[in-house]
């Protein structure tokens, strides 16, 4: 009901036009999710009068038609859009947010081009064109069976030295106002260009790898304050890199970079969050015959590397629950990427970090873990490397798995899923097909590492 006790209409006007409410967010913009939809059709808050406009368009009636009650809206948290057109005024304010967008749409156009620049600052760090950069050691000789893999969580470590508040980050931040910039990225990312996930989580930060033990080193994080340093790195060498067209504008070295350049050796783990994401090349293995799966993901719902190909199931190093039980039984690679898993191609709900512990023993945990038991499923640890324009971690593993249990899983892959679209056609791993992709500049360099060491070491993977 909403605050005058009138119902609306919005709910049977979607089901009418057979919308889910997730369709109807997109249609609206970056700034609507899913759950604004749900709460203005239980008539917990009425939208904006621009919302309310732009329903009216979505389901082609009338704004008297929503049955949405005049009156004045009660005080409520409203879409950053809305927020920013209030207090935006002052035609300066306004051009120094412009180029902040302006600049953040080409870093986000070009990141595969950005990624390659970058790689060129660290040049005998630099992963075969993929974009990545590995330090001395973290690529092993052979892949690592992720089962051998020890994890050590450092709760006492010191915290990182830059946090993102440093002046020469604050060059990539717009004005708030007259006299104020943004304090944080994240606030400007949230206010100016929000994409529709994006919440600060609890995260594990990598302080180390020794692949003679083999063994990772953690602390604790959270994903803001990584986001806080890695996106004004990439935000600060789209501005020096490219044109106002987004066409190249020579090569910059680090005296061009001063926040680059203040973070110094890019593999000192204590200077700066090193916020790692696991992706994971999924192979179907038939026989002879090898084939991978793509996620392309959607630029409107993600913060980074939207609009790329990556492999699946990807995703950033973190509990299921801040609960003691979770935290302890998710400190694993493994848990972490069956639920990559479940959640991208399964469609599970996400783990958001506020619920109960993962039951894994289980739904697809259970067949996943079975699976692995019986040699019908292999998962190996390629490496750890840095995506070299934003320096997020990457650990990069692969997981065969055998046709008839990939085939038993398939069944319920969705074609969409939170991120981004399940890519329908499925790739040859053959040399052909993974140069192609390579070649295309389309895959995000964390993909694009994982098919370059696989292929590399596809006698190990596939004997």
């Amino acid at each position: 009901m909403n605050d005058t006790g009138a119902p609306n209409r919005l709910r049977a006007l979607r089901d009418a036009r057979s919308l889910t409410q997730r369709e109807v967010a997109d249609q609206l913009g970056p700034a609507v999710s899913e759950a604004h939809v749900s709460r203005w059709e239980r008539g917990e808050v009425p939208p904006s009068a621009r919302y309310r406009r732009e329903l009216a368009r979505v389901f082609g009636v009338a704004v008297s038609e929503l049955g949405i009650p005049e009156g004045r809206a009660p005080r409520q948290r409203r879409p950053a859009e809305d927020y920013m057109s209030d207090v935006a005024q002052d035609p300066r304010v306004e051009a120094s947010q412009e180029e902040w967008r302006r600049t953040r749409s080409l870093l986000n156009g070009s990141r595969h081009q950005l990624a390659q620049v970058a790689a060129g600052l660290y040049p005998r760090a630099v992963l075969e064109g993929t974009g990545l950069i590995a330090g001395p050691g973290w690529i092993p000789e052979r892949p690592v069976d992720l089962a051998a893999v020890t994890l050590v969580e450092d709760p006492a470590a010191a915290a990182p030295l830059l946090d993102g508040s440093e002046r020469e980050a604050a060059r990539m931040l717009p004005d708030q106002s007259l006299m104020r910039t943004f304090p944080r990225y994240t606030r400007a990312i949230r206010d100016l260009a929000p994409p529709r996930l994006f919440e600060d989580r609890f995260a594990w930060r990598l302080l180390g790898v020794d692949w003679s033990q083999p063994r990772m080193a953690f602390a604790d994080t959270t994903y803001f304050s990584c986001v806080d340093v890695f996106e004004p790195l990439a935000h600060e060498l789209a501005y020096v890199a490219l044109d106002a067209d987004g066409n190249p504008a020579g090569d910059p070295s680090l005296r061009d970079l001063p926040y680059r350049r203040l973070v110094g050796d890019p593999f000192d783990c204590a200077r700066r969050p090193v916020m790692p994401a696991i992706s994971t090349l999924t192979i179907r293995r038939d026989g002879d015959r090898a084939e991978f799966l793509l996620h392309r993901r959607d630029p409107r719902a993600v913060a980074a590397a939207g609009g790329m190909l990556q492999v699946i199931p990807s995703g950033i190093f973190q509990p299921s629950s801040l609960m003691p039980a979770a935290r302890a039984a998710d400190f694993d690679l493994w848990r972490n990427i069956q639920r990559e898993f479940s959640e991208e191609l399964l469609g599970m709900a996400e783990a958001d970090g506020h619920g109960q512990p993962v039951d894994y023993a289980s739904g697809p945990f259970a067949v996943l873990d079975r699976a692995r038991a019986a040699g019908q499923l292999t998962v190996h640890c390629l490496g750890v490397a840095l995506d070299a324009l934003t320096l997020v971690g990457e650990v990069l593993t692969v997981m065969v798995v055998d046709a008839d249990v990939f085939d038993a899983l398939a069944y319920d892959f969705v074609d969409r899923n939170d991120e981004g679209s399940i890519v329908a056609e499925r790739f040859p791993f053959t040399e052909a097909g993974v140069r192609v992709l390579l070649d295309s500049g389309s895959v995000a360099p964390a993909g694009a590492g994982c098919l370059t060491l696989a292929w590399r070491w596809r006698d190990v993977l596939l004997p």
